[in-house]
């Protein structure tokens, strides 16, 4: 089963309609839909891609630029999962503002939707994309992809880096280009074993040193000196929203740092954290009681649209709030612009 609730205004959430949801509410799902978790669940600004392990791919939302890898003429919106129809197996998703990357098993890379900054990795020339290969681009074995609102970020097996899109901020490194049409490696000096995509900056873990982390691009918050000087715990998990950066520490607690307006960062001394989605502006966690091993999915943040799960909406600062289902074992979380899924057996 699974559930949405939050920013719906183009059918993103799957519920059939284009009404926010400020609870938890079941998606509308079709007939050959998978019984199994998703593998990743991808948000652009007003769509949805949920990636399979059997390589399947479902879209909802906007699609109006083709970001749904569907073509607009026929789809310009979509208000409940369709399935991507393809001779692909697709291993790996992404997606940024207004498109769609997507990483097939034999390594080839395709992108879809519209970008006005390099974000397809097409090119100068070519902003608009149906589903289109990346061609004369072989970076080896793709083990993470990831975008932030205008650029994308690309991990090989062998720790290297590439990127392209918008890069102004210098979020894809030196030398530092307004746009970043084509695929390049983005140097940082070691190789890289996970990564992530802000809104104008990007942040990599260092393989060899978990402990270092870069960030690439815009920093107003100061996040990278935080960094340097953490000195936690090892790392199960490093996401990033649009101004913030949460690391997921193997004792179960998190640390953020970043932009906190809006409650964006987690309250301190929460644990027994187990998994974490980050979202634009706000954030779920599925939290296990220690001693009962009792578990429930909490968030906090910016919650103006429904998307923190409080009837009525509104921001969750300086706590967290319950969601009133149930958090079995095997259950998985995301979050995108404004919007929180939960996918639960049953």
């Amino acid at each position: 089963m699974l559930y949405a609730f939050g920013s719906n205004g183009r059918g993103q959430l799957s519920l059939g309609h284009l009404e926010d949801a400020h609870t938890p509410a079941p998606c509308l799902i079709p007939s050959l839909f998978p019984s199994v978790p998703p593998r990743e669940i991808a948000a652009g600004g007003n769509h949805t891609v949920l990636l399979f392990p059997s390589g399947e791919c479902f879209f909802a939302g906007d699609n109006t630029e083709n970001q749904c890898c569907l073509p607009s003429t026929i789809f310009p919106s979509l208000t409940s999962f369709h399935p991507l129809s393809s001779d692909h197996r697709w291993e790996h998703v992404s997606a940024g503002w207004s498109f769609t990357i997507l990483v097939d098993y034999e390594g080839k890379i395709f992108v879809s939707g519209n970008g006005q900054k390099g974000e397809l990795g097409l090119g100068e020339e070519l902003r608009d994309a149906l589903l289109e290969e990346i061609i004369d681009f072989s970076p080896g074995k793709v083990i993470q992809i990831a975008s932030g609102m205008a650029h994308t970020l690309l991990l090989t097996a062998s720790g290297d880096v590439w990127g392209w899109g918008a890069g102004r901020k210098g979020q894809l490194g030196e030398p530092t280009q307004s746009i970043v049409p084509r695929p390049r490696k983005v140097e940082v000096g070691f190789p890289v074993s996970k990564l992530d995509c802000g809104k104008d900056f990007s942040i990599l873990v260092n393989r060899d040193n978990p402990q270092h982390m870069e960030i690439l691009g815009n920093d107003r918050y100061r996040i990278g000196p935080s960094l340097a000087s953490w000195s936690g715990t090892g790392i199960l998990d490093v996401q990033a929203s649009w101004n913030g950066v949460y690391l997921l520490e193997t004792s179960g607690t998190i640390k953020a740092w970043g932009k906190n307006d809006r409650g964006q960062l987690p309250p301190p001394n929460l644990d027994g954290i187990t998994s974490i989605a980050v979202g634009s502006e706000h954030a779920l966690a599925i939290a296990e009681d220690k001693t009962t091993k009792e578990r429930k999915i909490i968030t906090w943040g910016w919650g103006e649209h429904g998307n923190c799960g409080k009837s009525g909406g509104g921001d969750v600062i300086g706590e967290v709030f319950t969601l009133d289902i149930s958090a079995p074992e095997n259950v998985r979380i995301g979050a995108g612009c404004a919007t929180s899924f939960v996918w639960m057996e049953g």
